[in-house]
């Protein structure tokens, strides 16, 4: 089930009629001087601006469609003067904007333009471009921004990577928002530079009190493994942030669609869950809202199908230590919000990552499939029937969103429908190691130099609009001369064979970790630093339920049965120094509830310490 936000601000008594006749009565720009009287001076152009603006946010309102709540709302969360609740679904239920709204924005623009003709001024030149981009006109506020002669170019490249993001175009987004940062004025840099509102009071501290290189690494390291798929080019999470404080200072001095005065409130709301899609209003007040002689309440919708993709802030520190799953959050549980437009129903991949030693290499190996709920998997309808919101919308997500480009809407006639992804990022930066296909089920390998790394295993469908995705950390240190190590265990497919070496088990691969009670299933891993015919024990058990978030992987909390754990001893003998030992066995579960486990490896040697790996594994009902 999706979950979003809607914010509820109160709406101040308007008179419809009244504010018709303001804004089709104005001048229009476009006549002569002769025809207009005298040019009034700079201020007087601005002040005029100024006031049409608010006389079309204020028509704006008061033009959405009243409708009858029975029951008041519960806020999930409070910021300031606006309360938030979750919406789902029901997010996209609110009415299309009306004809008489689109004609006072075109009115609105012709007086705008008139005033940006005869004053450069940077706050008429970001209503420009926030409401050409509000009427889908990308060309002329593109042209607007990048021919702008302000003084200060930075927020004329930052207005243009505002549109390029819209428009879907996110390396050249980017590109544009680099060029604002490296011009950026001093009293700009809190707001650009620092993770306002993004993380929690700790986090924020933490942050600020690095040093100056140690907050530049960490700041890049965020919004690194925050993109949502290095399927798609460019960082889209990045530029969507950088969009969100290039619309915060448009709202600077400038009236909103909730009548309400601009505030650090809704800022941090901005800043956290986004852009609105569209808006409604209400005769009923929230529970609790302030009393002001007015029942009604004006809501801002904002994307059905946001989720949390900002990187964790406890893992910022050391990327590699993260486990599987702990990102991509459900919006209850999310501190911020974005929405992928590629791929509006973004959902998790079922996979298995393991790690095998090549020398000082690392052997990266991605089983993947979507899960079984999946779209891919299903394939079930997109739209719903019957009296559901978003019934009857050809395209809820997109051709409503009044945000929306057309950037995503048609694929190239050479872009493949579908496209499979296997990444490594190191922790500091860099190139990723990549391996590509374009398959939803398979098994994907990288090899990379032993270090610290974050994978990320990722499946997009561009036709249907869905993507699944599936991030860990994965690390390996030297091995010295005279330690022993273990690989990860790998788990194979059901029905196969026992391979004789890894590269026989790699194709074999199971996509997933999910097991039937009565399954006999093979695992497979390889030891590494045996000596010559040194004798090893390996040692294995279940525990239920999965690692504990932070405990160090492979320890053990207690094996079932106790009195009669799995063992099997061997002995090897080798001619070389430094052994890869390749094992694959037979498992059968005892008899066990259904749930989540826990199988763990243990390899002991004389005299030397012990090396544990696990693998979390789903018993199936």
């Amino acid at each position: 089930m999706r979950s979003s936000l809607r914010t509820w601000l109160r709406g101040g008594p308007l008179v419809g009629g009244l504010v018709t006749l303001l804004l089709l009565s104005l001048p229009s720009p476009y006549l002569s001087a002769q025809d207009r009287g005298a040019i009034p001076d700079s201020s007087a152009l601005l002040e005029e601006a100024r006031e049409v603006q608010g006389h079309f946010e204020g028509f704006r309102q008061s033009r959405i469609p009243p409708r009858t709540r029975q029951s008041a709302p519960r806020c999930d969360e409070r910021i300031g003067r606006i309360c938030h609740w979750f919406g789902g679904a029901d997010e996209a239920d609110f009415p299309p904007e009306p004809p008489e709204t689109a004609m006072a924005r075109r009115e609105l623009l012709r007086t705008l333009f008139g005033a940006w003709e005869q004053v450069t001024d940077p706050w008429v030149l970001g209503q420009l471009v926030r409401y050409l981009v509000e009427d889908e006109r990308f060309a002329e506020a593109r042209g607007v921004a990048r021919e702008c002669g302000l003084p200060d170019a930075w927020w004329c490249d930052a207005l243009d990577g505002y549109v390029l993001h819209v428009e879907g175009d996110f390396l050249a987004a980017e590109e544009a928002f680099r060029r604002a940062l490296a011009a950026l004025p001093e009293s700009e840099h809190e707001r650009w530079r620092t993770p306002r509102f993004l993380l929690s009071r700790g986090g924020e501290a933490h942050f600020r009190g690095a040093g100056a290189q140690e907050r530049v690494e960490l700041w890049e390291r965020l919004w690194r493994f925050s993109n949502p798929l290095f399927l798609v080019e460019g960082n889209d999470r990045l530029t969507d942030h950088y969009a969100r404080l290039v619309v915060a200072r448009m709202h600077e001095g400038a009236e909103n669609a909730y009548q309400f005065a601009w505030g650090e409130d809704l800022e941090e709301a901005l800043i956290r869950y986004g852009r609105t899609i569209g808006w409604s209003r209400t005769q009923s007040a929230p529970a609790g809202a302030f009393d002001l002689g007015d029942t009604r309440s004006t809501v801002g919708h904002h994307h059905p199908g946001s989720r949390g993709y900002l990187f964790p802030e406890e893992f910022l520190e050391s990327p590699a230590d993260i486990p599987p799953e702990a990102w991509i959050t459900a919006p209850r549980e999310a501190r911020t919000w974005y929405a992928a437009p590629y791929a509006p129903d973004f959902r998790g991949l079922e996979t298995q990552v393991a790690r095998f030693r090549r020398g000082d290499s690392l052997l990266v190996v991605g089983a993947f499939r979507p899960d079984p709920g999946s779209l891919v998997a299903g394939a079930p309808e997109r739209i719903p029937e019957g009296d559901h919101p978003l019934a009857g919308r050809s395209d809820p997500f997109r051709r409503d969103d009044p945000f929306a480009g057309g950037a995503m809407d048609d694929l190239p006639p050479d872009e493949p429908a579908l496209e499979t992804g296997f990444f490594l990022l190191a922790e500091g930066g860099g190139e990723p190691f990549v391996a590509r296909d374009a398959v939803e089920e398979g098994v994907l390998t990288l090899s990379a130099p032993t270090g610290q790394y974050v994978s990320s295993l990722e499946v997009l469908d561009r036709e249907g609009g869905a993507a699944w995705r599936a991030r860990q950390g994965v690390s390996q240190g030297d091995l010295p001369r005279g330690l022993v190590d273990v690989s990860d265990i790998l788990l194979l497919r059901e029905g196969t064979a026992l391979p004789e070496n890894l590269e026989e088990a790699i194709p074999l691969a199971r996509p997933g970790i999910r097991i039937r009670p009565d399954e006999q299933f093979a695992v497979v891993w390889e030891v590494y630093g045996l000596d010559v015919e040194e004798t090893a024990r390996i040692t294995l058990g279940f525990t239920r339920g999965r690692p504990g978030f932070l405990q160090r992987v492979g320890q053990f909390l207690g094996i079932l049965e106790p009195d009669a754990p799995l063992e099997v001893q061997f002995d090897e003998t080798t001619p070389d120094d430094v052994q890869i030992v390749f094992r694959a066995i037979y498992l059968e579960l005892p008899q066990m509830e259904p749930g989540q486990y826990t199988l763990h490896l243990r390899l002991e040697l004389p005299g030397r310490e012990p090396s544990t790996v696990d693998r979390p594994i789903v018993l199936e009902p």
